[in-house]
């Protein structure tokens, strides 16, 4: 187990050291400046597209329980996705792990009940877009079935979520909630708490 584990860190600090160069990459591009909240339109896809990356970085950050060698992540997406999200985290996957097997299901707010179900049978990531509908009593439904990742520290705090993207100072910070650095279930690596730049641990 401790030998699994030792693994598991070393695996998430390469991760890291990856994930760090992606960032300073993208800012050397540009990407993440200039992100002012009722800017245009393609500035809030830009927007998506580095949440996608953070979000494909963030999976290799996280020991899943009970995934098994090759099978894969399921991610669900929900929400209006008017800035292809999906479109920018299907690239990132496959650039970023060529290899996985990754299944990406999109519902939008007018499908929530049909989201939730799917959810119920499991999955990896449950995506809650900037524009989701999805309330955190209806998110306390899929506790410890996954990482569930919101938009904004007041639903990471009113719902069971583990993850959030925030908007700060025209940039996007990945908000984690500090318990789901030492959860038995889908441990996600205390290493994401040394990129301060990009990551902030909040406590619930």
């Amino acid at each position: 187990m401790l030998r699994k584990f030792s693994r598991f860190q070393n695996f998430a600090h390469r991760a890291m050291q990856r994930f760090a160069l992606l960032v300073v990459a993208i800012l050397i591009l540009g990407i993440s400046g200039g992100y002012a909240i009722g800017q245009s339109a393609e500035q809030f896809r830009k927007l998506a597209r580095l949440e996608a990356t953070y979000l494909t970085h963030l999976s290799k950050y996280v020991q899943w329980d009970g995934k098994t060698a090759g099978a894969g992540l399921k991610i669900i997406l929900h929400g209006d996705d008017r800035f292809k999200f999906n479109e920018s985290l299907r690239f990132a996957m496959k650039i970023s792990n060529p290899n996985e097997k990754v299944e990406i299901l999109s519902f939008t707010n007018s499908q929530s009940q049909q989201a939730l179900d799917e959810a119920a049978k499991g999955f990896n990531f449950f995506v809650s877009l900037n524009n989701s509908g999805m309330t955190g009593e209806q998110l306390s439904a899929l506790k410890g079935k996954g990482v569930l990742v919101v938009h904004g520290q007041k639903l990471l705090k009113s719902s069971p979520a583990q993850v959030a993207f925030e908007y700060n100072q025209n940039r996007v910070r990945m908000l984690i909630a500090r318990k789901a650095i030492g959860e038995k279930k889908n441990r996600i690596s205390s290493k994401l708490a040394e990129l301060k730049s990009a990551v902030k641990i909040i406590e619930k």
